[in-house]
C-alpha cells in the first residue's frame, strides 16, 4: 500500500531529534537506577507543543455536537434503535383493516445484547484435525463441524432432539437434494446449530420467499397457522410486533422455537401446540368482549407430502389440502381477519383461489368502473433463480393497489 502524502501523524515523528535518539538507544537495565532518566524524558514529552500531535482529530464547531457524537459512540449497536417503516397501503400497516397510503409505523425496541457466553460451553469439533492431513488438491467434503452453541444450557435449546446433518455422508438419500439447498432454507445453517426434522426439510419455505412475504405482511399481530420448523415464523418476527406460531406436531414446534432462539427473535413469538382449527374456534369464543385484533393470518397448510405434484390432475385442487379442504380452511380463517396470505403449490387451480374472495356489498359494487361482484385477489409467483417454487395468494388489505 503506498504511503499517504503529507507530514507524518505519528507521535514519535513529532518529537525533537535528540529525544528520538535517546528513546531509540534506550537500554533497559536496573529500573531503580533509570528512574531519573525516565522522569526527565517524560517531562520533555509533556513540554512539547501539542499543535502537531492532535491534528488528526478535527475540532468540533459545537460542544453539544461533540458530546452527542461521544454519546453515540458509547451507545454502540446494542442501544435503543428507532425503526421507521413506510408501509404500503395494501400489505403493511399498524392496523391493517384501515389501511392508508400515508400511514407510517414507528416503533422502538431495544436490541438484544450478545449473551454472556462461557467459552467452556462452546462445542466445536473438527474430526479432520485428528486425522492425517488430506492430500493436496483433494476436496474435503467429509468435514464434521458442529457450530458454536451459546444456548447449550438454555431450556429452549433442542440440541440432540433430532439428528443434525453436517456432511453429505450422513444424509439419507431422499434428503440429499434438500440438504444441498440448506442455505436456501436457512442461510446461517453452517454457522448456527439450526435443526430440521425429516418433514421440515421438504416443507420449509425458502428464506428469500419467507422474507418477502414477511415484508408484505408487516403488522402488529400475525398468526402463522402451520409454523413447521419456523422458516416463516422467524421472518415474521423481524417485521411484526407479535407472532403466534401454531403447529400440531410437538417436535416441529420445539424445533421452531429452537431455531427462533438461535436467530435472536424467540422473545417476539408465542408458540402454541395445537390444531389451528381448534385454536380458531376457541379464540373466537374467548375473544368475545375483548376484541383482540388479529391483523394477518398466514396459511401454509400441508400439501399432501413430498409427492404432492404427482396427482392425476394437472392442477392442484384445494380439496387436497389437509386436514380440511382449502376452501373450508379459508372460510374459517375469515372469522379472524379478512387479511389472509395463502402459500400454495405452484400448480394450484387459480379459478378456485379467485372464488375464495369475499363477495362485495351492494353499495361497493361498480365503484371502480367495473361490474365485478367480488373483492380483488392477488396471485404472486414465488421464484428462486429460474425455478418457480410456489404461489402466494393475498386477500383483503394485503392486495397491492399498484
Amino acid at each position: 500500500m503506498p504511503r499517504r502524502a503529507g507530514p507524518s501523524r505519528s507521535l514519535f515523528a513529532s518529537l525533537p531529534v535528540d529525544l528520538k535518539q535517546t528513546l531509540r538507544s534506550q537500554t533497559f537495565g536496573n529500573p531503580a537506577n533509570d528512574l531519573d532518566d525516565v522522569q526527565i524524558k517524560a517531562e520533555n514529552i509533556l513540554n512539547i507543543s501539542t499543535n502537531g500531535l492532535l491534528n488528526t482529530q478535527p475540532d468540533s464547531d459545537d460542544e453539544e455536537d461533540e458530546e452527542e457524537e461521544i454519546a453515540n459512540q458509547v451507545a454502540g449497536p446494542s442501544g435503543i434503535s428507532s425503526i421507521t417503516i413506510n408501509t404500503q397501503p395494501s400489505y403493511s400497516s399498524e392496523s391493517i383493516p384501515s389501511i392508508s397510503r400515508s400511514m407510517v409505523v414507528k416503533r422502538k425496541r431495544e436490541e438484544n445484547a450478545t449473551p454472556n457466553i462461557d467459552p467452556s460451553t462452546y462445542i466445536t469439533i473438527n474430526q479432520n484435525h485428528l486425522q492425517k492431513k488430506r492430500k493436496k488438491g483433494k476436496q474435503n467434503n467429509n468435514h464434521n463441524e458442529i457450530p458454536l452453541n451459546p444456548y447449550i444450557e438454555h431450556p429452549w435449546d433442542c440440541t440432540g432432539l433430532v439428528k443434525r446433518y453436517s456432511n453429505y455422508r450422513n444424509v439419507p438419500k431422499d434428503l440429499i437434494k434438500y440438504y444441498a439447498q440448506r442455505k436456501l432454507y436457512f442461510p446461517l445453517y453452517d454457522e448456527l446449530p439450526l435443526l430440521l426434522d425429516e418433514t421440515g426439510w421438504f416443507s420449509i419455505t425458502p428464506q428469500p420467499i419467507a422474507k418477502h412475504i414477511a415484508e408484505r405482511c408487516s403488522c402488529d399481530l400475525i398468526i402463522d397457522a402451520f409454523c413447521g420448523v419456523g422458516g416463516n415464523t422467524i421472518e415474521f418476527a423481524k417485521t411484526c410486533e407479535r407472532v403466534i406460531a401454531i403447529d400440531n406436531d410437538l417436535t416441529r414446534l420445539k424445533l421452531a422455537r429452537h431455531n427462533a432462539l438461535h436467530h435472536g427473535v424467540a422473545d417476539r413469538i408465542e408458540f402454541i401446540h395445537g390444531d389451528f382449527i381448534n385454536f380458531t374456534q376457541s379464540f373466537i369464543k374467548s375473544n368475545k368482549g375483548r376484541e383482540e385484533i388479529v391483523d394477518v393470518v398466514f396459511l401454509s397448510p400441508p400439501w399432501g407430502g413430498i409427492d404432492y405434484l404427482n396427482t392425476e390432475s394437472s392442477t392442484f385442487p384445494l380439496s387436497s389440502i389437509l386436514p380440511i379442504s382449502g376452501k373450508e380452511l379459508f372460510e374459517l380463517t375469515l372469522e379472524l381477519t379478512p387479511n389472509i396470505s395463502y402459500y400454495l403449490p405452484k400448480n394450484t387451480d387459480l379459478k378456485e383461489l379467485s372464488n375464495l374472495a369475499n363477495t362485495l356489498k351492494p353499495q361497493d359494487t361498480g365503484q371502480d368502473g367495473t361490474s365485478r361482484t367480488k373483492e380483488w385477489v392477488e396471485i404472486e409467483e414465488e421464484w428462486v433463480g429460474d425455478k418457480l417454487k410456489a404461489i402466494t395468494a393475498y386477500y383483503g388489505g394485503l392486495v397491492s393497489v399498484e
